[in-house]
């Protein structure tokens, strides 16, 4: 069976410094190029970071042909600051959200007297009454750290969907068959919706490894046993992390799967080559935005 063509979306994280501007409209410049399905900017909720944010992705928006996704969390604001938040996005143009809970400042909540968002399927209703945003949301093969069960971990993801998600874009995962299976059981409580998987090329092993260990993705011996075999040859590493994305998509693919998401990290060398190998398409001129 002929694979379908394959979507991909990319992520970024709004720049921190001069360097990473630059760094992050170089990325953007290249892979618009790739016909994406959209692009995606993260949420930094408290502080000059949440400004940052807000404004990294509007301009995104007003610069790329590109559809982006801005993050909006929940867990740490009142319900009338994230309201003003999806109302400031709706009016400079963007259709679409990721919601996600996010960390909640321990008191904060009780610091403001102010109701807030108490799960991210009452965020989604919130924000289909401003305006009916296209909304993804988070999914976990691996299971949400902070879950009681597998079980409750879907069933939360159920009610995510039932309440307007259109897609739940995965945590990153290594192990195909996690995903596999989650994406199976999803289907058995009737989850009907694309379960996009998010894919993390290995920029940096160390990193890698200590982040899974926080957020719960399981790090495969193998993957080490291959990084520590090319250690002192940083082309070898490169030329791995590439190899290990493309099977893992292609793996998927032969399962049915025809769209990804790219944690980009800012860094656009790696998603380049690895969109091409997985047959990308190269676009010479810039598409129209679509609506």
């Amino acid at each position: 069976m002929k694979n379908k063509p394959v979507k991909i979306s990319y992520e970024f994280f709004p720049p921190k410094n001069p360097d990473m501007v630059r760094r992050l409209w170089r990325t953007v410049g290249q892979l618009e190029r790739y016909n994406p399905s959209f692009f995606s900017m993260t949420y930094g909720a408290l502080g000059s970071a949440k400004q940052i944010s807000i404004d990294t992705a509007v301009e995104l928006h007003n610069e790329s042909s590109v559809p982006v996704a801005a993050h909006l969390t929940c867990g740490e604001a009142s319900v009338e600051e994230v309201d003003q938040v999806a109302r400031q996005f709706h009016q400079k143009g963007l259709r679409r959200i990721v919601a996600l809970r996010g960390d909640s400042t321990i008191g904060a909540q009780n610091d403001r007297h102010q109701k807030s968002y108490q799960s991210v399927a009452e965020l989604i209703r919130g924000l289909k009454d401003i305006a009916d945003f296209d909304i993804s949301v988070a999914a976990y093969p691996e299971v949400h750290p902070l879950a009681t069960s597998a079980k409750q971990d879907l069933e939360i993801l159920k009610q995510k969907m039932d309440a307007g998600a259109n897609r739940a874009i995965t945590q990153y995962f290594f192990d195909t068959d996690c995903y596999l299976r989650f994406r199976d059981q999803a289907s058995q409580i009737g989850i009907d919706k694309p379960i996009v998987p998010g894919i993390l090329p290995i920029h940096n092993i160390q990193k890698v490894r200590q982040f899974s260990q926080r957020c719960g993705a399981k790090f495969p011996k193998n993957i080490e046993i291959l990084f520590e075999k090319c250690k002192k040859d940083p082309g070898a590493q490169y030329a791995l992390s590439v190899e290990l994305v493309v099977q893992q998509c292609e793996r998927l693919q032969e399962a049915g799967v025809s769209e990804f998401h790219l944690y980009t990290l800012n860094q656009t060398d790696m998603c380049l080559d690895i969109s091409l190998a997985l047959g990308v398409k190269v676009s010479s001129l810039s598409v129209e935005k679509a609506a």
